[in-house]
């Protein structure tokens, strides 16, 4: 019966934690990727010619799939406190509108959020160079950029353990005060 409980009270702290984040968080876009999104959809490509690049893109599933394609596209422009959408919608089985599919007006707390991740964004953008010239430098090049995904990489695993210990110190407080109710 003990264990069961710990089990429900842990998935409840996730859930409550999970509740936090946006739910519609996604993976973040470098400059790279929202070119390849931009090259698919003509009216993202001619907002963001249009615009400017934004301070922040990130790829969002969509779950209510007909008639939409299986992604979209949020670009964030925290001067402007705006967020918008793309998508392309199928007709006939192929993606043949590009459309805008929202907009709404950030928060001050949206744009504390998106500060902070677009601190890690803008180093991915402005420090990825292309890699041109001969075999030799383009070799040096992708290594370069090997080693710099790699740390970013490393750099998620320590968020992600600091937010395993902040869940667990949440566990233990919550057991406390659970044991000290039964007394």
């Amino acid at each position: 019966m003990r264990g069961r409980t710990v089990v429900w009270m842990v998935a409840a702290t996730l859930l409550v934690l999970a509740g936090t984040a946006r739910a519609t968080q996604g993976e973040e876009l470098d400059r790279e990727g929202l070119k390849k999104q931009a090259a698919a959809n003509k009216a993202l490509a001619r907002y963001i010619r249009d615009n400017g690049s934004p301070d922040v893109a990130e790829l969002k599933p969509i779950l209510d799939q007909p008639p939409w394609d299986n992604h979209e596209v949020t670009l964030y422009y925290l001067a402007m406190r705006k967020e918008i959408s793309f998508a392309r919608a199928r007709v006939l089985g192929r993606p043949e509108v590009h459309i805008m599919r929202y907009e709404r007006t950030l928060t001050d707390a949206d744009i504390r959020v998106l500060r902070e991740r677009r601190g890690r964004l803008a180093a991915v953008i402005d420090e990825t160079p292309l890699c041109t010239g001969s075999a030799t430098e383009r070799a040096e090049c992708a290594a370069w950029r090997a080693e710099k995904a790699a740390d970013r990489v490393d750099v998620a695993a320590d968020r992600a353990e600091k937010a395993a210990v902040r869940t667990e110190a949440v566990v233990d407080k919550m057991m406390t005060v659970r044991t000290a109710r039964r007394r």
